[in-house]
């Protein structure tokens, strides 16, 4: 199953190198919203903690733009019948989605974590290592989240409205958890321990709901 989930992310990798639809948008939102919040808070005081907070509005927001994606060029193709009625676990084809868009995120923060520290953050921003670690628990969890919400919303009208009026719910804690950490890996904070923790957390379970779930959402 592994292998086959592997192979399902490098199709949907390989789409997306070519068509360049998703991650170029990703990539473009997160950077205005880098520019107007620069200039509507550069200065203020606690301006860095305010652009903390709004790193991961902006990575959230990034994430529905790719999942209102995911499962679009199956449909567009007819592939996701194939893949229903291929003799491969449909857990993989969730676990290829997973890998997919985990992949959409990393290439998306590798140019919004630069942007961020270099317009807010100097010598009195937070630790790198703990914010990286914050940010891989929380694209593995928007993407075992999302993938699970995108499938439960593929089929159904009006499934751009719906994906995050239902996704948005979900990922609060895990964002809020995430922001704790971005604040408490500052020079002043208390460690990011804990939050950190709670990330691992909510990552396991959501992962275990969505891998026991979606074969038979993905069967209705």
């Amino acid at each position: 199953m592994i292998a086959d989930a592997f192979v399902l992310a490098r199709k949907d990798l390989l789409l997306e190198f070519r068509r360049r639809e998703v991650v170029l948008g990703m990539i473009q939102y997160v950077v205005s919203t880098l520019v107007i919040v620069h200039f509507a808070i550069l200065g203020a005081d606690g301006s860095e903690r305010a652009a903390a907070g709004m790193l991961w509005a902006a990575i959230l927001f990034t994430a529905i733009l790719s999942l209102n994606r995911c499962f679009a060029a199956d449909q567009e193709e007819g592939a996701l019948e194939t893949l229903q009625l291929a003799p491969v676990d449909r857990a993989a084809i969730w676990l290829g989605k997973v890998l997919a868009q985990m992949a959409y995120l990393i290439a998306m923060e590798l140019v919004a974590l630069p942007a961020f520290w270099l317009f807010f953050f100097g010598d009195e921003g937070p630790a790198p290592l703990p914010v990286i670690a914050a940010v891989l628990l929380a694209d593995l969890g928007l993407a075992t989240v999302g993938v699970l919400v995108a499938a439960l919303t593929q089929g159904a009208r009006a499934g751009d409205v719906l994906l995050p009026v239902l996704f948005l719910p979900i990922s609060i804690p895990l964002v809020i958890g995430a922001v704790t950490a971005t604040l408490e890996s500052f020079p002043d904070g208390d460690g990011t321990l804990r939050a950190l923790g709670f990330l691992g957390l909510f990552d396991t379970l959501f992962a275990l709901l969505a891998w026991g779930t979606f074969e038979h959402l993905t069967g209705e």
